[in-house]
């Protein structure tokens, strides 16, 4: 709808991206997983990450996984354990689960259309977000490969999620000793799934010993790692892009000295007000809409005071017009609220769209 705020993700860049993080990453003897969390499973997202050498899509919620699985895109992992209620749906769309409930498994298995699901076992090296134990692993895997409907695959970890546990080859070392054994209950060639795109950094001169996969949707999307806050070698960073339009714009003076309190969310304002005169120009959109703090303004000069649920303040060198708009790069914070908000319209672009838009004929092919 004309007015809303448009965030704009390059497929080109995503396809290149994945293209070259898949290489990489093969060349180590491992593959890349493309996760889509943060873009609410975009199918166009997904096909470009397959198409540049993704073996398989990850989402963590079950909507976006099916609509991934609506445009016929595949293999599909829920990388976060499934509500009760969706287990059922669940064992239709997704082709792998992460989890650790025996009991979750068990109804997976029963409502599995065909071929078994395969569940790649939790565990929990000591971020402490998901997974059980290292000493429980052993009995349940066993569990869970003796159910109907099921095919235990191995072993998934995270790191640096909850408690900001940082990966290393040393606990890459401790997940494989953990899948050597339950490797024989495993139903076929034994997997060791790493997340996210943070192991990417501490993969030099790691050998795996068993067929091992990262699950990286930040370096597929941006060509960063924002755990180390450092580039991915080879690759550029490139942020989307979130466009907003000027509501108004006025020349005001420093805000007056008095009492402050909290602001309607019942926190302390995060505010960078100017101690002198200066440009404010209201814009159309919130943090119903995205993380401020992630929004990188692309005006020269420009800078972001602070955002209320529906409206943010940009304080501009010139002075803006109504119906004038202004564009952010985003983080990985803001793009996950940005995809989420009704408010906010995704425009997809790529090479082929921009001539299509520039030569109408470009589309037709020879005649």
């Amino acid at each position: 709808m004309a007015g809303h705020p448009t965030l704009t993700i390059d497929l080109d860049v995503v396809a290149e991206n994945t293209r070259l993080l898949a290489a990489r990453l093969r060349g180590a003897g491992l593959t890349l997983v493309g996760v889509t969390k943060c873009v609410d499973g975009e199918p166009r997202v997904g096909q470009a990450m397959l198409e540049a050498g993704a073996a398989g899509l990850a989402d963590s919620r079950l909507p976006a996984l099916a609509r991934l699985a609506a445009a016929a895109l595949g293999p599909l992992t829920l990388i976060r354990a499934a509500q009760p209620d969706e287990l059922e749906e669940v064992a239709r769309v997704a082709d792998r689960v992460l989890l650790s409930d025996v009991g979750a498994a068990r109804v997976l298995g029963e409502h599995a259309p065909g071929a078994p699901i395969q569940i790649l076992l939790t565990v929990d090296l000591g971020d402490r977000r998901e997974g059980v134990l290292p000493d429980a692993a052993p009995a349940v895997a066993a569990a869970l490969a003796a159910l109907p409907g099921i095919d235990l695959a191995g072993v998934s970890v995270n790191f640096a999620c909850l408690s900001g546990q940082l990966p290393s080859q040393e606990l890459f070392r401790q997940a494989e000793d953990m899948l050597a054994g339950i490797a024989e209950r495993c139903a076929a060639e034994p997997l060791l799934s790493l997340g996210g795109t943070c192991v990417v950094q501490h993969l030099d001169g790691y050998a795996p010993r068993f067929r091992t996969e990262i699950r990286s949707g930040g370096g597929a999307i941006y060509g960063y790692d924002f755990v180390s806050g450092a580039g991915l070698a080879g690759l550029e960073r490139t942020d989307p892009v979130l466009t907003a339009v000027v509501l108004e714009c006025y020349r005001k003076p420093p805000a007056p000295q008095g009492p402050g309190g909290l602001d309607a969310f019942g926190h302390v304002p995060e505010v960078d007000l100017p101690d002198e005169d200066a440009w404010y120009a209201l814009l159309a959109v919130g943090r119903r809409d995205m993380e401020p703090q992630g929004l990188r303004p692309l005006l020269p000069g420009a800078r972001l005071a602070g955002a209320t649920s529906d409206v943010s303040v940009l304080i501009t060198p010139e002075p803006l017009r109504p119906g004038d708009t202004v564009s952010f790069a985003v983080d990985y914070d803001a793009l996950v609220r940005a995809v989420t908000s009704p408010f906010v319209t995704t425009q997809l672009v790529s090479r082929g769209d921009r001539l299509a838009a520039s030569d109408p004929d470009v589309s037709k092919g020879d005649s």
